[in-house]
């Protein structure tokens, strides 16, 4: 529920604060003084598109500000958005300057538009003049019925059904219909397989044989290289090995007369020792090294095929190792798949009477919920003043999808004699405003800290029938908030909150202010300035006094008529 509202240079509103509380509220206002600001400032605040005109002239930036009671789904959504919560109130504030981006914070984290939008969805309703008559568009009759129906059971039982046969299908296409492409991919796989066992590679063997295929390509190269290093450790005269040996005896003369020698020489004698291990390694290392060019080309084959049949399958040998499975696989599925279509085919005609099944009950809950549907907007209508309109309900049988097998169409007739036409092609103005109503009040339910806007619903009708309005309309705001825009007094009577925009004209400027109208002379005021102009008269006010005073009384019952043609 939202709680207040604070304006900052939004329009042609300097500054303003709103409180709102439960049940109606209206705003009224003479023409052109700016009585839907409220409203637009209010779609700001739930994440719509705003420009920068809404800058007031002569301010860099306007900020809108709103508290909203915070209920159970607004914590829950705060937490899977990573918001912070602040307990029992939402603060929301956003921010439009006249040169950049507007900017929005919720509980003081800066959050995106289309984060603020997702989050205050379904909060606030608004159903303005455009808003309202969407309630005609044949698109949104099927939520309407489900929305009335209120058995959720039904409907997730079809959409599980629905889901099951949609799985089903997907495993059709995947195994295909074409028989003779089939056959050919299965010939295509059998003989990669073929190749596959015939070649035989395994896992790094292309590594392996490249490191002796260096190997063998090198062998004068490694041979000469060890018999160099071979000869210079240990053959030739004055090798590392002699050179070596007269220096350890040159110091074992010595280190008698210091001892600290004896370790020099014991790190030498070590080296003596590795140097000779390494001269014996070189020379076992040299008679290993033996020229085969038969090993060579042998090796070299084997290299050239495990390429192509990587070049084959555009991967490495050893994805290619891999795929052997993935091939056994797919051959076993192609050679079962006539059987395995058949299968599907089972399962395909086993899910479609399952959704047939499933569509049945659906079907059930929406035509109970059609024919509440249309006997209570027939009810709805009488009280205003069209007792004699008729309005029907029917369910069509149309192909299965994903919400069922119902197509909606909602039909209206206005007087006696016409022929009742879909709803979107009711004309607009004060019976389609009227229509619009009935079923909206209709389809409310009274769901704590829901708030509904209304801008102006009331268009197009005066008179008598506009005091049944506004009792329609305070009727909906029983169990919920009710925000009405309105220029008939006979709905701002029903109102528990008026709130009045009046606009002030200095010489250079021009603002808008909004007053709480307390209960007494300032609302017979305003109520007999909407009955009669700007100069209230003593008539106005004491007519005023009337709808105040009928307003407090429960309406006459208009007996409603009750359609003949139920619910197809």
């Amino acid at each position: 529920m939202l709680q207040s509202l604070r304006l900052t240079n939004f329009a042609v509103i300097e500054e303003a604060e709103v409180g709102f509380g439960p049940g109606l509220t209206v705003v009224t206002g003479e023409t052109g003084a700016g009585k839907s600001i409220v409203i637009d400032a209010l779609s700001v605040v739930l994440g719509g598109r705003v420009t920068a005109d809404v800058v007031r002239t002569g301010a860099d930036e306007a900020a809108i500000e709103a508290v909203f009671t915070c209920d159970g789904s607004l914590r829950e959504k705060l937490e899977q958005m990573g918001l912070p919560d602040l307990g029992d109130e939402l603060l929301v504030r956003r921010v439009v300057v006249r040169v950049g981006r507007s900017r929005a914070w919720v509980n003081g984290a800066l959050v995106t538009a289309g984060v603020l939008s997702e989050l205050m969805r379904g909060q606030v309703e608004v159903a303005g003049q455009h808003e309202h008559m969407a309630l005609l568009e044949p698109a949104s009759h099927l939520g309407l019925i489900d929305e009335l129906a209120d058995e959720p059971a039904a409907l997730e039982g079809y959409q599980v059904a629905w889901s099951a046969l949609g799985g089903v299908e997907q495993q059709l296409a995947a195994v295909g219909g074409d028989e003779a492409q089939a056959a050919q991919r299965a010939d295509f796989v059998r003989f990669q397989l073929e190749e596959l066992e015939r070649v035989a590679p395994l896992a790094g063997e292309d590594v392996a044989l490249d490191a002796e295929r260096v190997r063998l390509a090198s062998v004068e190269r490694l041979r000469h290289a060890a018999h160099a290093v071979e000869h210079d450790l240990s053959s030739r005269e004055d090798s590392a090995l002699d050179l070596l040996g007269r220096s350890l005896a040159a110091l074992g003369e010595v280190e008698k007369a210091d001892p600290a020698l004896a370790g020099l020489r014991a790190g030498l004698l070590s080296a003596q020792v590795e140097l000779q291990e390494a001269a014996r390694a070189l020379g076992r290392y040299q008679g290993t090294l033996e020229a085969d060019p038969q090993r060579l080309k042998e090796v070299e084959d084997r290299l050239e095929q495990l390429r192509r049949l990587c070049r084959k399958h555009a991967a490495p040998l050893d994805a290619v190792v891999a795929r052997r499975v993935d091939l056994e696989r797919e051959l076993a599925e192609l050679t079962t798949r006539g059987e395995r279509r058949a299968q599907l085919e089972l399962a395909r005609q086993q899910a479609r009477q399952a959704v047939a099944d499933a569509a049945r009950p659906l079907t059930a809950a929406r035509r109970r919920a059609g024919q509440r549907l249309q006997q209570r907007v027939v009810d709805r209508l009488a009280r205003l003043a069209m007792a004699r309109a008729r309005f029907e309900v029917s369910l069509v049988p149309i192909e299965p999808g994903p919400r069922g097998a119902d197509g909606v169409e909602l039909a209206f007739s206005a007087n006696p004699g016409e022929a009742l036409k879909s709803l979107h092609k009711v004309a607009s103005g004060g019976e389609a405003s009227r229509l619009m109503l009935a079923i909206r009040a209709a389809l409310e339910k009274a769901e704590l800290g829901r708030s509904i806007v209304f801008d102006e619903a009331d268009a197009g009708v005066g008179g008598a029938v506009a005091d049944a309005v506004g009792r329609l309309i305070k009727e909906v705001s029983r169990g919920r908030q009710v925000l009405c825009v309105t220029h008939l007094p006979q709905v701002a009577a029903h109102a528990d909150t008026h709130l009045r925009i009046e606009k002030l004209q200095a010489k250079n400027s021009t603002r808008s202010i909004v007053q709480a109208l307390a209960p007494g002379d300032d609302r017979e005021r305003e109520l007999a300035r909407m009955l009669s102009g700007l100069v209230v008269s003593h008539e106005a006010l004491g007519a005023a006094r009337s709808l105040l005073d009928a307003a407090r009384r429960p309406a006459a019952r208009v007996k409603p008529r009750t359609n003949s043609r139920a619910v197809a």
